[in-house]
Formats: structure tokens, C-alpha cells, sequence
């Protein structure tokens, strides 16, 4: 009998999520994280253009637009609640910064996103930093507000 090698599998996410970034394996490596894509379902996604439709028209994005750019350009990684983490786009003394809440999916093996939102950065800054920095994809400067 031949033994196969296991072949890993895409997560069949293709439907309800929408891959909007990639923790990559440099980052990871730097901050201890584990490198995977960052997806968000449609229904979420639905869930912030609706709840943040004031503070996303005042930035000029809509929910899509916002999250890829925060999933982009973040250049801090804090903790978040229990096992999460925040994608922070921080711009020094802003008073405002836009943030992401991930949390992991084992089972599928991706960074899933459970909150998007234009924050106010003393809450944020409160968070225990995990990584600071330029990010590695050398986004395009997107800052909040």
C-alpha cells in the first residue's frame, strides 16, 4: 500500500467571505503571530457599513474600502480581547485610528475579522503593543480622519 502525502486545503470560503489581507510571514515571525489571510464575511461586512455609516462617510471610504486599507497600511499590532488581536493604523498624535479586531480560526486555519471601526486612539493605546512598525507591504500611507 502507498502512503499519500495530505494535501492542505483553501478553506472553502469563497461565498460568504470576502480575503481583504495577509498577515505575512515576516510580520508573523517578528511579532509572534500566525501568518494566514485575513478574510470577513459579507454579512459582517454588511454589519459595519451599516453601523459606521457616519464616521465612513467622514473618511471618505465605504466598509470595504476601509478594511482593505486598514488590512494594508496598519503599522501596529496590539491585543485585543481574550485571544484577539487589533490591526492598528496609527498616525502619532491623531486623536482618531482606525482599527480591526481578528480573531484566528483554527479550523480553517485564517484571521477572521470580528470588528471594523474608526476609533478613538486612547482606548486603543491602552491595548498592550505586540508589534510596531512600517508594514512590510509598504502601503500606500492610508491614515484615519
Amino acid at each position: 500500500m502507498v502512503k499519500t502525502k495530505s494535501i492542505r486545503k483553501q478553506p472553502e470560503i469563497r461565498d460568504p467571505y470576502i480575503k481583504v489581507g495577509r498577515i505575512c510571514a515576516t510580520l508573523a515571525r517578528e511579532a509572534h503571530i500566525r501568518a494566514a489571510d485575513i478574510y470577513i464575511s459579507r454579512n459582517y461586512l454588511t454589519h459595519v457599513a451599516n453601523k459606521h455609516r457616519v464616521e465612513l462617510s467622514q473618511i471618505g471610504l465605504d466598509a470595504l474600502t476601509f478594511v482593505k486599507a486598514v488590512c494594508r497600511d496598519f503599522n501596529q499590532i496590539r491585543l485585543g480581547s481574550r485571544t484577539s488581536l487589533l490591526l492598528v493604523v496609527y498616525g502619532g498624535e491623531m486623536s482618531h485610528v482606525a482599527a480591526i479586531d481578528l480573531n484566528y480560526s483554527v479550523k480553517d486555519n485564517f484571521w477572521e475579522i470580528k470588528t471594523a471601526s474608526p476609533r478613538n486612539s486612547e482606548a486603543v493605546k491602552r491595548k498592550p503593543l505586540v508589534w510596531e512598525g512600517a508594514h512590510p507591504s509598504g502601503g500606500n500611507g492610508y491614515r484615519p480622519y
